[in-house]
């Protein structure tokens, strides 16, 4: 889908989502995915949440790091292959952002390395990183997130409730009165 498609299915204008894509990191492009497009909305809902944009970069970063060391990233030589896979799921066992599921079994071992990389002088392990620890500052920063998601909830929804009232139609215009 491009841009303007992109952007009527996320309900925003398209220098929003030109501003979710800076603001974020996101690669441009002439067409996007459906995972794109989950990404890019998910975010959004995120700041109208009063989510702190630095909490959802770190996040956005630490689900993105997880993922390449458990090797997902192998399965497609998309530049774009973080934002293809992002599903509107959500669960215990699911990262927040992305909706990939830790639990699920797949077709693929997800510690199986399909890419050829480059050789390291150390292993990524010696180097420090190691996919327990990323799984852990991964957890800490989605429970920070969730737990300000949790805080929002009443105030979103008393603000959902005057939005209503204040943007009902007068009694006049459904009478077709006029003042």
């Amino acid at each position: 889908m491009n841009l303007s498609r992109m952007a009527k299915e996320c309900g925003v204008s398209g220098p929003r989502i030109m501003l979710v894509q800076k603001s974020f990191g996101l690669p441009a492009g002439k067409t996007y995915s459906e995972g794109y497009t989950v990404l890019v909305k998910k975010l959004i809902w995120l700041r109208i949440a009063s989510v702190p944009q630095k909490e959802i970069t770190t996040l956005l970063s630490r689900e993105r790091k997880l993922l390449q060391l458990l090797k997902v990233d192998s399965l497609t030589h998309s530049p774009t292959w973080f934002e293809d896979l992002c599903v509107n799921k959500f669960g215990p066992s699911r990262l927040l952002l992305s909706g990939y599921d830790l639990g699920h079994r797949t077709g693929v071992q997800t510690g199986l390395d399909f890419a050829e990389r480059d050789s390291e002088l150390f292993g990524s392990q010696e180097m420090g990183d190691d996919a327990l620890r990323a799984l852990k500052l991964c957890m800490e920063s989605q429970e920070a997130v969730t737990a300000r998601l949790q805080k929002e909830i009443p105030v979103l929804s008393s603000a959902l409730k005057w939005m209503r009232k204040v943007a009902k139609e007068p009694e006049s215009k459904k009478n077709g009165k006029t003042d």
